[in-house]
């Protein structure tokens, strides 16, 4: 399901030419071929393409899968408080065909070091706030329903598929945990939430200025989101000491948090980061089950870590940590191996 289909590529490269160049049809040989970058963990698929005036990315987006008007209406309300995403130059909605501005390759992560991850943290973490101030009464709401919903994703994908364990023997133990978890996302302020915001999302452009990606599913949500995903990062992790620096520097920046104290905010950003973490456990597994991308696997044990921290250091969840600790790290790597096998194979 995650391959390009060609015919889309065909029909994607002949509207990109129509729109860049209309009236050089017959050029249509001499064209630069459409190259093939790096995609993301939806259906997406990106081109990038040389004109004489610089390059663009063409976006595949099939309709039944990608939303490309939310992207485009999204993409204008943080345009319109200042944030650094892509100029969409053209969009087709009925075939999901899109030409933004290209950011480039130099992703965050790539970046990231012990010499500069205070400055480019500070930096996301201002940008953060900057989205926050956008206007989020035209979002949805990352309600209730939804957030039940993401935690279902674990359930099914990750303890399910990847694992084989049985989630009906201890469904009351999971509900009461999902429970404390929902509750306490939405006793936080709400604001505008990127939703994905770590350091595979972000982009280095000139100027040391970072450039936003991949905001489609934007809601209204939980403060300390956004927060959570970046400096929980599942790509990269930092020592506990400099995520609560840096999440002090966001709480006291923040008109609403403020004046909040900093264990309560401590608290919800640990257990939105809680929420999110067991939701990508379920998509990486997904990502590898449905869809064939067995790439994402290797991020499991990262994710799987910040799982058991958390539970682990509060009292209230120590519950669902002692299952944890005896149900599922005891197979967890064993699967893993049999998948990684099962892929070589």
């Amino acid at each position: 399901m995650s391959k390009a289909d060609p015919i889309r590529i065909k029909r994607l490269s002949e509207w990109t030419l129509q729109t860049l160049l209309p009236t050089a049809q017959p050029l249509l040989p001499l064209f630069p071929l459409m190259k093939a970058i790096g995609g993301d963990a939806g259906f997406r698929h990106y081109y990038r393409i040389q004109t004489p005036e610089g390059t663009v990315l063409a976006v595949d987006a099939p309709p039944e899968t990608e939303d490309s008007r939310a992207f485009v209406s999204i993409a204008g309300m943080l345009k319109a408080g200042g944030i650094n995403v892509p100029d969409i130059k053209a969009v087709d909605y009925s075939n999901g065909f899109l030409l933004v501005e290209d950011f480039g390759d130099r992703l965050l992560l790539a970046e990231l070091s012990e010499q500069t991850a205070d400055i480019y943290y500070r930096q996301a973490l201002l940008e953060i706030l900057n989205i926050q101030k956008c206007n989020k009464d035209a979002l949805m709401p990352y309600s209730r329903e939804m957030l039940t919903a993401e935690l279902a994703i674990y359930k099914q994908w990750f303890l399910g598929d990847l694992l084989e364990l049985s989630y009906e023997e201890s469904a009351g133990l999971h509900d009461s945990f999902f429970a404390q978890l929902v509750d306490s996302a939405l006793r936080q302020p709400q604001g505008m939430v990127h939703r994905d915001f770590h350091s595979r999302n972000l982009l280095i452009l000139p100027e040391n200025q970072l450039g936003v990606i991949d905001f489609q599913g934007a809601l209204s949500g939980p403060a300390l989101y956004d927060a959570a995903s970046l400096l929980k990062d599942c790509y990269i992790n930092w020592p506990r000491d400099k995520v609560e620096n840096w999440l002090r520097f966001f709480v006291s920046g923040h008109p609403h948090l403020q004046k909040v104290g900093f264990d309560t905010c401590l608290q919800w950003f640990d257990w939105i980061g809680l929420q999110r973490h067991l939701k990508c456990l379920g998509i990486f597994s997904r990502l590898w089950f449905r869809d064939g991308k067995s790439e994402y696997l290797k991020e499991i044990p990262m994710t799987f870590n910040y799982v058991l921290e958390v539970c682990h250091h509060y009292p209230e969840l120590e519950s669902y940590s002692l299952w944890l600790t005896d149900h599922v790290m005891p197979i967890l790597q064993q699967r893993l191996d049999a998948v990684q096998e099962g892929i070589e194979l």
